[in-house]
């Protein structure tokens, strides 16, 4: 039996990642697991925005 996963296109949202990072770095200081959802969010944009580049580069 295979059982094949798929991410949720929202996963790869470079737009909406940027978005969440602001909210988070907005949140109260005191606000659980601020430090580790901003240092996620931060990884995620940095991760897709050099896929955005590496594409951009393959393409010219």
């Amino acid at each position: 039996m295979k059982i094949a996963l798929r991410p949720d296109p929202a996963f790869f949202d470079l737009a909406a990642w940027r978005e969440r990072l602001a909210e988070l770095r907005a949140a109260a200081p005191d606000l659980a697991g601020r430090d580790v959802a901003i240092a996620h969010a931060e990884a995620m944009v940095e991760t897709l925005e050099q896929d955005v580049q590496e594409s951009a580069v393959e393409a010219s």
